[in-house]
């Protein structure tokens, strides 16, 4: 009975591992037509031409970039050597101490929101970079003569225009206070900017 449940087993086995999700065939390289030797010409009735394929039709025909293989994603989060990847199926996560890299000098230049692949070749682990992280767009907040004026009082000290232009020296405050009141108003703020 045992050996009938070992061979059982091992046969089992043996057709999972040659199925065709573990055994894939190498796709075959294409065919080249072999060169045409010049016939002598003859004269044959013209044959009438075929209308133009339409714009949409060349479109289709474009070839479609080809899929990095491995597990393609944008990285969400990358410490201590693992680098944790967002791809279609859910998210997973890599050691990639001793990985090779391809558009990165080392796992320290991977950012998060980078376009990476991770695959193995040849026995270790290769993370290409496909793109980027694209940068958020900076928007610069406009600091408004009442942003600045913390107190309320209708006039910005010179604690309160250093929060905000950490460069301003007290001459400079002097040069834009026309009253010499110690304080800036409105309308001396705006000659500021």
């Amino acid at each position: 009975m045992k050996r009938f449940l070992i061979i059982t087993l091992a046969l089992l086995i043996g057709i999972a591992f040659t199925s065709p999700g573990f055994a894939q065939t190498k796709p075959a390289a294409p065919e080249k037509p072999a060169p045409e030797k010049a016939a002598p010409a003859k004269a044959e009735p013209a044959a009438p031409e075929k209308p133009a394929k339409p714009e949409a039709a060349k479109e289709a025909e474009k070839p479609k970039p080809k899929p990095v293989p491995g597990f393609e994603g944008t990285v969400e989060k990358i410490e201590s050597g693992l680098l944790t990847l967002k791809y279609k199926k859910g998210v997973i996560t890599f050691d990639v101490t001793n990985a090779k890299f391809k558009g990165y000098k080392g796992a320290e230049d991977i950012k998060v929101g980078d376009k990476v692949s991770v695959r193995y070749i040849k026995g270790a682990m290769t993370v290409t970079k496909i793109a980027g992280a694209k940068p958020a767009p900076v928007k610069k907040a406009k600091k408004g003569f009442k942003d600045i004026d913390t107190n309320n009082d209708g006039k910005i000290t010179i604690e309160e225009l250093t929060i905000v232009f950490v460069n301003i020296t007290p001459e400079d405050f002097k040069k834009f206070d026309k009253n010499n009141d110690g304080s800036l108003d409105e309308k001396e703020f705006k000659a500021i900017k």
